[in-house]
């Protein structure tokens, strides 16, 4: 198995130029690489620290200097994967057209192109993040930070109902969000099969159904 040239050094000089910061960053880029496209395609229980060591091409000290155990490992390729994910949602929410079911649109047509550019990730986000039992609470902080994406893009559209209020966003929010870890898990694992463009209609349909609704009296 390879391994960096400064794996015996005891200091923390420059080697090639490069300083030791940037080399332990850089091995854990590889360890984090290695373990999503593991992830990604075989699933969370196929991911070791050999296994991830081997394919990174690191010797398995490396995986300690950046990981306490395989649970941190595969919570921090969730949270890189789902940053990203809501990145494009950010980038697609403040580029989107003012008609509100254009709007809603325009939003899942881009993250269906981010999740389906690399099928690894629509595993990650939807599908191994619901069957790790390791992923439990780490998927909670990600459905967090989701919903409140969501609440605050369906804030700037003239879909929701008139007189709804802060806690129908929020509810609205939750409620699309459940939905579509299911219907893109159902899409990307083929247990629906249907077209892109009337996958991105549906689900588009389904999100405005949602934000009309209103509990306020």
């Amino acid at each position: 198995m390879a391994a960096d040239a400064d794996s015996s050094s005891p200091t923390r000089r420059p080697w090639r130029g490069v300083e030791a910061d940037e080399r332990q960053a850089r091995r854990r880029r590889q360890l984090l690489d290695a373990a999503f496209a593991i992830m990604g395609t075989e699933g969370a229980a196929a991911v070791t620290m050999r296994g991830v060591c081997r394919r990174a091409r690191l010797t398995e000290r490396y995986f300690y200097e950046s990981f306490s155990g395989r649970e941190e490992l595969l919570v921090e390729v969730l949270a890189a994967t789902a940053n990203r994910a809501r990145e494009v949602l950010l980038t697609a929410l403040a580029d989107a057209p003012g008609e509100p079911l254009e709007f809603i649109r325009h939003v899942v047509r881009a993250f269906t192109e981010f999740v389906t550019a690399d099928p690894r990730r629509g595993r990650v986000l939807f599908v191994e993040s619901l069957a790790a039992p390791e992923l439990t609470s780490s998927g909670a902080s990600m459905v967090g930070d989701f919903t409140a994406t969501i609440a605050d893009g369906l804030g700037r559209t003239d879909v929701t109902a008139a007189h709804a209020d802060e806690h129908d966003l929020r509810l609205n929010a939750q409620a699309v969000f459940g939905a579509l870890a299911y219907l893109y898990q159902a899409w990307l694992t083929g247990a629906i099969d249907v077209d892109r463009d009337r996958f991105v209609e549906h689900v588009a349909q389904v999100i405005g159904n949602l934000a009309r609704s209103t509990s306020v009296r």
